[in-house]
């Protein structure tokens, strides 16, 4: 399913994110972080909930965690760099894996 918006509703806040300034999601015990370009929210939610609304440019690069191809800057030594400079470490293994997805994605990006 491709949509524009995540939807953020909790007793205290409601919130329309736009998709495409997530700079990645990750899970925190119960509670999802959804951090944007400009914001970062926290709220109980379930990450398969929101699995469906993703699209190619998201990339479980961990368990638990979604970031967003198209705000990575760079990808070295195990250290992913995003446009608004948040850093993401990764081990060794998974780097090797986003790695590969991200060339892939960079090559191909319609796909």
């Amino acid at each position: 399913m491709n949509q524009e918006y995540l939807l953020v509703l909790t007793t205290s806040l409601a919130a329309r994110i736009r998709i495409k300034d997530v700079i990645y999601i990750e899970r925190d015990k119960r509670k999802i972080r959804i951090i944007t370009d400009l914001e970062e929210y926290e709220y109980y939610e379930r990450l398969e909930n929101l699995e469906p609304m993703l699209d190619r440019r998201f990339f479980a690069c961990l368990k638990g965690c979604y970031i967003n191809l198209e705000k990575v800057v760079s990808m070295r030594n195990q250290k992913i760099t995003f446009q608004g400079g948040q850093v993401l470490y990764l081990g060794k293994e998974n780097f090797l894996k986003t790695m590969q997805y991200y060339k892939d994605y960079l090559k191909n990006p319609s796909i």
